[in-house]
């Protein structure tokens, strides 16, 4: 009895894997799984041989030869009903399963279930094998694409809707994992089947990830109404109590969890401590762990100091992280832990600690480049400039970053660099040694050691302190190739420059040609700004931030690790050196003996710096497509697409232009059309380098009935095509045009948090209707950062007319792009606000702002454009002549 073999072999198997404690269907490898389809199996096998007893007895002269076993897909074609077939889909799923085919193990449990012939228990058994399936395999890259098929019909399974949102949980794709796990959960729901717990774990852990506490509080309360059992639920309910303040409800949880047998243990503790660092409070971690330490509840050890530095690091407190980090280094030296206390000195200015860190991390094997770069910089800043050479010749040696040191090299060997290094020193270290000086209210002034000093020695020093103030306020800093400010700032939250995104740098398997991988996806935000804490921040926020978290209560602003990541080829660097003594306006229109790089890169208006972004690197020549939207709160975005060919003649690496030769900065030619390859409306423009001398000049080619138009120069706030009036023409590009409409002044330099390493936004993980939410953009997928910005204000020049009575632009100092703009109406009230997303295009080392937005603060709507996420990625360095943009080839090659 072949039937009774079968049963027996799976008894003795089921039996085996009881005895060793082999866990049935609970989230692992695809092995579990197959043993959960064997039962299945099982049950069929069980079916033949009741429908064999049922039918006729035969006695047999002789016992016929046995008949050639069947193969299940065999039987497969031979089925005659539904249910047939879809107990031997469920063994081939088996079968897949056992040989690790995931992929074909879900296919066959798909058409089982298809088949709909099933019993409500059996079909439920195999979408939950299912899902286990889906999940067990972890090869996300091929299943994704398959789940996101299947959920984007309307009548999506759970399943499927849990299990994709689970994969992408997985891959921390936090926003993209929650609307699925709600939508599954919302189905179930519908479907009067029970939530299953695992569900609503990962959608409070994806909530949490994003910074939501609030929806994720209820989230946990009902797991462990429903489930008191599981410890992770209660600290992570303990973590979100921390995180808010709330002491009486953390109080109240731990002492519930201590009866219940959690926080006993130091491993407990210990894991409480790193969740409520994960969900985003890295200073309340820090300050329980403390508290555990003091308590003697963890143990007070090296591996405990490592992880209390860590979190003093990620709070941003230097001064706590630096004694528990050197108890780490005490208990178990390391080149990793001497880097970074190296790294914790340099923010802090202590260039001789740092140096002396860095000589143990080389000593213990830390003999890469950049480990001897940052120790050729801290012996610099103390003067000690052999000792710096020697460090930057191993890093040259080294190669990896050969081009830099060597210019570090050429500089420390000048006399002016061993001068200012001196001068540097002697001032720091004239700093460092007086007297730390404490206030008293009895009129006179108490030092440290304890004596008293009259009100005429308090003048003195009042004095002498302001005269040292004047003369570093005169030094001018050390710029970066392109003029920026390449030293860190005075806490260290924003770096010094150290060269960008080079081709090392770049993400594993990226090729030139492809969509930008994000260099830096693995990265979590420091913290979020929201409504309730935009006080904590506001010397940091531009006004129209605070009026966008002011007006909308869901906006915010995640802020990540300030990377100066923006990088220019060499030949841009050496030209915008060269530009220092060449460039100049003749008005605010004309520019006059510039080549190639930026023009000013030590502006002394503010017209130069809007040269310097108008001119920037962008490629020699570029092909892109992107989309455009116009969101209104109750309205869905209408998509349109644009298209645009841009050849540029200024800042042209590979056919450098000489400008007396030809009043031109770029060609451009656009058309944009409701899909990817409609014309519905062309436009070309000539863009010059002296409005004076030439105009800009514009064509536009109406293609259904093939006519070129030659029309008067366009600019300034005439509409943009499709904006609706939320967009003029001198916004594109965050403004461009002449500057005739206003007066132009340079107002400074200001710390902010601005868009910066969109990545996230333009790899292609978001879609569209994901991005463009209502009354703002999604702002989970954006990423902000502290960086140095140019404050331009531009206010209407006497008889000159605008809808915008002024303007403040805000400048990045490494890029020269503008990436925020305030608005106003005539009559000074904030009318519209511009925020452009910086994308380092490190494949062609240059900075764009992508996407750029626009928001209306009178009615409420938002403009969305260059969005390019499902669109091709751009096209650089593609053969152009300036002969295909002249009028009459345009009109050949574009007319219908």
């Amino acid at each position: 009895m072949r039937s009774d073999r079968v049963i027996r072999a799976i008894g003795a198997r089921w039996q085996k894997g009881r005895r060793k404690g082999v866990p049935w269907i609970c989230g692992t490898p695809a092995a579990v799984v197959f043993q959960a389809l064997l039962i299945g199996s099982a049950l069929c096998a069980g079916s033949a041989r009741a429908d064999q007893y049922r039918s006729e007895v035969r006695v047999l002269d002789e016992v016929p030869a046995p008949a050639a076993p069947q193969t299940p897909q065999a039987l497969l074609q031979s089925a005659q009903t539904p249910y047939a077939k879809a107990l031997i889909l469920r063994d081939l799923a088996a079968q897949a399963a056992q040989k690790g085919d995931a992929a074909a193990a879900a296919r066959y449990l798909e058409q089982a279930i298809a088949q709909n012939a099933l019993s409500g228990p059996a079909a439920e058994q195999l979408r939950q094998q299912l899902a286990q399936v889906y999940m067990s395999s972890g090869d996300y890259q091929k299943l994704i694409p398959q789940l996101e098929q299947q959920t984007r019909a309307a009548d999506a399974s759970v399943e499927s809707l849990m299990a994709l949102g689970s994969a992408y949980l997985a891959q921390k794709k936090y926003a993209q994992a929650v609307p699925l796990l709600q939508r599954g959960m919302a189905r179930a729901q519908q479907q009067k089947r029970a939530i299953d717990p695992s569900w609503r774990r990962a959608l409070a852990a994806a909530l949490l990830a994003l910074g939501r506490d609030a929806e994720a509080l209820p989230e946990l309360e009902k797991l462990l109404a429903e489930d008191p059992s599981q410890r992770d639920d209660w600290l992570r309910l303990a973590a979100i109590a921390l995180k808010s303040g709330d002491k009486a409800r953390a109080a109240a949880v731990f002492e519930l969890a201590g009866r219940l047998g959690f926080l006993q243990t130091p491993a407990e503790r210990l894991q409480l401590v790193t969740l409520t660092a994960q969900i985003g409070a890295p200073f309340v971690a820090a300050s329980t762990l403390t508290e555990f330490i003091q308590r003697k509840q963890v143990a007070d050890d090296g591996a405990s100091a490592h992880l209390l530095a860590t979190l003093w690091v990620a709070a941003r407190e230097s001064s706590l992280a630096l004694p528990a980090l050197e108890k780490a280094i005490a208990s178990k030296p390391s080149a990793p832990l001497y880097q970074q206390l190296a790294q914790l000195h340099m923010d802090r200015e202590e260039y001789a600690q740092a140096a002396k860190a860095l000589e143990s991390a080389v000593a213990l094997g830390a003999r890469d480049a950049a480990t001897l770069m940052t120790l050729g910089l801290a012996r610099y800043q103390q003067a000690d400039i052999d000792a710096a050479l020697t460090a930057f010749a191993q890093a040259r040696a080294l190669g990896a970053s050969g081009r830099l040191a060597g210019e570090w090299i050429r500089y420390l060997e000048s006399g002016r660099a061993r001068e200012m290094a001196l001068a540097e020193a002697a001032n720091r270290r004239e700093r460092s040694d007086e007297p730390i000086q404490l206030g008293s209210q009895l009129g006179t002034l108490i030092t440290l050691d304890g004596q008293a000093s009259s009100q005429a020695a308090v003048d003195a020093a009042r004095a002498q302190a302001e005269q040292q103030a004047a003369q570093q306020a005169a030094q001018v800093p050390r710029l970066t190739a392109i003029g920026a400010d390449a030293n860190a700032n005075a806490d260290g939250r924003i770096p010094a420059y150290s060269g960008g995104i080079r081709r090392s740098d770049w993400p594993a398997g990226f090729r030139p040609g492809q969509r930008l991988k994000n260099p830096y996806a693995s990265d979590q935000p420091l913290f979020t700004i929201t409504a309730a804490n935009m006080a904590q921040y506001k010397q940091n926020l531009s006004p129209g931030h605070q009026a966008l978290l002011a007006r909308y209560p869901s906006y915010k602003l995640p802020v990540y690790t300030t990377r100066r990541s923006v990088a220019y080829p060499q030949a841009i660097e050496q030209a915008s050196q060269d530009n220092r003594t060449r460039a100049q306006l003749l008005n605010p229109d004309a520019l006059s003996g510039a080549r190639l790089g930026v023009p000013f890169i030590q502006p002394r208006t503010g017209a130069e710096i809007m040269w310097n972004h108008r001119t920037r690197y962008r490629g020699d020549t570029v092909e892109i497509q992107t989309t455009q939207a116009v969101v209104a709160p109750n309205k869905k975005p209408h998509l349109l697409k644009q298209t645009e060919r841009v050849y540029f003649r200024y800042g042209n690496i590979r056919e450098p232009l000489e400008p007396e030769q030809k009043n031109i900065l770029l060609y451009y030619l656009t058309w944009f059309g409701e899909t990817r390859h409609a014309t519905d409306f062309l436009a070309l423009v000539h863009e010059s380098l002296n409005g004076d001398q030439t105009p800009r000049a514009l064509w536009v080619l109406l293609t259904k009935i093939g006519r070129m138009l030659r029309i008067p120069p366009v600019g300034y706030d005439q509409p943009f095509i499709g904006a609706e009036g939320l967009m003029f023409i001198d916004m594109v590009d965050m403004y461009n045009g002449n500057f005739d409409r206003y007066v132009w002044k340079l107002a400074g330099k200001r710390e902010l948090y601005i868009p910066y390493n969109s990545f996230a936004i333009a790899d292609g993980h978001y879609k569209y209707a994901d991005l463009l939410t209502p009354r703002h953009f999604n702002q989970a997928a954006t990423r902000y950062e502290l960086h140095r910005v140019w404050v331009i204000e531009a206010t209407e020049r006497q008889g000159k007319k605008h809808s915008f009575g002024k303007r403040t632009f805000y400048v990045d100092e490494d890029s020269w792009n503008i990436v925020l703009v305030e608005n106003e109406d005539r009559s000074g009230n904030l009318w519209r606000f511009q925020e452009g997303h910086l994308l380092p295009q490190y494949d062609i080392q240059a900075a764009n702002t992508a996407p750029m937005l626009v928001y209306d603060l009178k009615d409420g709507r938002y403009f969305a454009s260059r969005l390019s996420s499902e669109d091709v990625p751009p096209q650089y360095g593609i053969p152009m002549r300036s002969s295909e943009f002249l009028p009459a080839a345009v009109k050949a090659r574009y007319s219908r």
